[in-house]
C-alpha cells in the first residue's frame, strides 16, 4: 500500500469516473500555478448540470479563471451550446450552471483552467467524457 500512495503522489494522476454523471478531476505535479481542477457534467432527462473550478496556491495565487464551454455533438464537429465564465482576483474560481439538452444528443464541456501569481499564469485545457441526453 505504499508503493501505491507514493505513486499516486508522485506520477500525475487524472481519473474519470462513468455513470449518469461524469466527473474530471486532475492533479499534476508539472503544473506551476494551478494545484488542482476538476469539472463534471450530469445530465438528467433534458437538464444538464455543469461544475468546472480551478485552484492556485492560497498564499501566492492573485487571480483564478474558469471557462466552461457546454459543447453539442455535430457529425465530427463540436458546437458551442452555452459558455459561462468565473473570473476572481482570489485562489479557486468555480461554475456551476444548468443548461437545456436534446434527448438523443451528445453534449460534453471543454474546460479552461487559468491560474495567475503576479504577471505569470498559466493555462490548462480539458474535455469532460461524452454523455447522450
Amino acid at each position: 500500500s505504499v508503493i501505491c500512495l507514493l505513486a499516486m503522489i508522485l506520477i500525475p494522476c487524472q481519473a474519470v469516473f462513468a455513470s449518469e454523471s461524469d466527473v474530471e478531476y486532475s492533479t499534476s505535479p508539472r503544473m506551476t500555478y494551478i494545484v488542482d481542477y476538476w469539472m463534471s457534467l450530469d445530465i438528467n432527462g433534458t437538464t444538464a448540470d455543469v461544475e468546472v473550478e480551478v485552484n492556485g496556491n492560497v498564499r501566492d495565487a492573485t487571480r483564478a479563471k474558469v471557462i466552461a464551454e457546454l459543447q453539442v455533438k455535430n457529425g465530427n464537429s463540436w458546437i458551442p451550446v452555452a459558455i459561462w465564465t468565473d473570473d476572481q482576483y482570489n485562489y479557486k474560481a468555480f461554475v456551476e450552471e444548468s443548461h437545456d439538452v436534446v434527448k438523443g444528443h451528445t453534449y460534453r464541456v471543454k474546460g479552461t483552467f487559468m491560474v495567475w501569481e503576479g504577471s505569470a499564469s498559466e493555462t490548462v485545457y480539458s474535455f469532460s467524457p461524452e454523455i447522450t441526453a
